[in-house]
């Protein structure tokens, strides 16, 4: 859709650099606003980090616990991009194509979290056994 020449909204590149980030913390409060899973992902990273200066990590450890934690966050904030472009295009009707696009999204979070897990439990398993 065509913006209309009144619109307010930018529609070319960012002029600098502050302005790339404000716009990436806009995303960032509205994904946190909007998506349940990501906040919920957020607790379990705040569970994680605690137990890390718990379990007293090294600094390999800790490199891939906060690795896998990012990893989860961004598939989480891809995910929500892809499910607001998808329905954009559905225009508000079903089309199995935007099912499978929005499907394999989310799968693709499933997976970065199952990762992540395997990890965490290889990390905070052999500190416990």
């Amino acid at each position: 859709m065509p913006m209309a020449s009144s619109d307010k909204h930018q529609t070319k590149k960012n002029r600098s650099i502050f302005q790339s980030v404000g716009h990436a913390g806009h995303g960032l409060r509205e994904v946190f606003n909007t998506e349940r899973n990501f906040r919920y992902h957020l607790m379990v990273m705040v569970v994680i980090i605690i137990a890390g200066f718990i379990f007293a990590l090294n600094l390999l450890e800790w490199i891939m616990i906060l690795g896998c934690i990012a990893a989860v966050l961004v598939a989480e904030i891809l995910n929500s991009a892809i499910e607001r472009l998808a329905d954009l295009a559905a225009d508000g009707k079903f089309h199995p194509l935007i099912k499978q696009a929005k499907d394999i999204a989310a799968s693709g979070v499933l997976v970065t979290a199952l990762f992540a897990a395997i990890i965490g439990l290889l990390i905070f398993g052999s500190k416990l056994f």
